[in-house]
């Protein structure tokens, strides 16, 4: 799937292209040939490879058009704004914990934003945000200590996520929440960013939310889909799973707190951002 144009350089097919960002072939191909938004060194005659940068692009056009600006607009401001030095990878993450651990929220955030507006919700979630968590949870449950530093990162990547990407306007196609007594609404910020940047809506519920207000908010919203997030084996609530029998809305039970928990057969369970992304996009097409 992958050729090397040279070792540092990777370059993807439209069709890898497609997927990862959520978008038909024929959308890639139609763009490319109208707005110059496409591969940077195509050759007639030879089929069509996207480097990252080409990607990036991409990226900006696809959530700019989400959000409302007309496609020839969207093409320019993409074009313009190609960015060129914020590669996610390990460096990435020790610079952005590094700034955390400073408590310098204003280079945290930036570092966030760039990387957001750069590479998009889903690579920028896996690849820079989950890892640098990781690496403070780590300090946090290990020594007791850094409590402060994983409140600034979390608080950092929320906002970031809220500056990059605008809500999507329409009825709620999905609705997420976590279940009663979970606090660790961070993951789901980032799907509802990354359905956003698709240009799906979906109604965000939170930290903490009771079974009776799930099933409220439910019955008002009427969404294809439901996520319920639980991070905990104690959080993880069959329960709240039984609220959504109805065969005409997907379930998915996100989370690594429903690991230990026999879930109905009518529910999915995801513990990968890009394949929670993914399994709200087919629900809203299907049902």
């Amino acid at each position: 799937m992958t050729q090397h144009v040279h070792p540092a350089e990777p370059t993807f097919a439209a069709g890898a292209v497609a997927r990862r960002l959520g978008l038909p072939v024929s959308t890639l191909r139609s763009w490319n040939n109208r707005y110059g938004i496409g591969p940077s060194d195509h050759q007639r005659g030879r089929h069509r490879r996207y480097t990252e940068n080409d990607i990036a692009a991409l990226l900006i056009m696809r959530r700019l058009v989400a959000q409302g600006s007309p496609p020839a607009a969207a093409a320019r401001a993409a074009k313009d704004r190609r960015p060129n030095d914020v590669r996610l990878g390990g460096a990435l993450v020790e610079q952005l914990v590094g700034t955390a651990y400073r408590l310098d929220s204003h280079t945290t955030i930036t570092t966030i934003c760039q990387a957001l507006t750069t590479h998009g919700v889903v690579d920028a979630w896996q690849h820079l945000c989950v890892p640098a968590l990781n690496q403070v949870q780590e300090r946090v449950s290990g020594q007791g200590d850094c409590v402060d530093v994983e409140h600034l990162l979390s608080w950092s990547i929320a906002t970031g996520l809220h500056q990059v990407v605008t809500a999507a306007a329409g009825a709620p196609v999905a609705m997420l929440a976590c279940t009663a007594g979970e606090h660790h609404a961070l993951p789901l910020e980032a799907l509802n960013a990354a359905l956003a940047e698709r240009g799906v809506p979906a109604l965000t519920l939170g930290a903490d939310v009771p079974g009776q207000a799930l099933a409220d908010a439910a019955g008002r919203a009427r969404p294809k889909v439901v996520v319920l997030w639980s991070h905990s084996p104690a959080t993880a609530s069959p329960s709240a799973l039984r609220i959504f029998d109805d065969a005409s809305v997907m379930v998915l039970a996100a989370g690594p707190g429903w690991a230990a928990t026999s879930l109905p057969g009518h529910v999915i369970a995801v513990n990968d951002l890009s394949q929670a992304v993914g399994l709200v996009m087919e629900g809203a097409q299907n049902r």
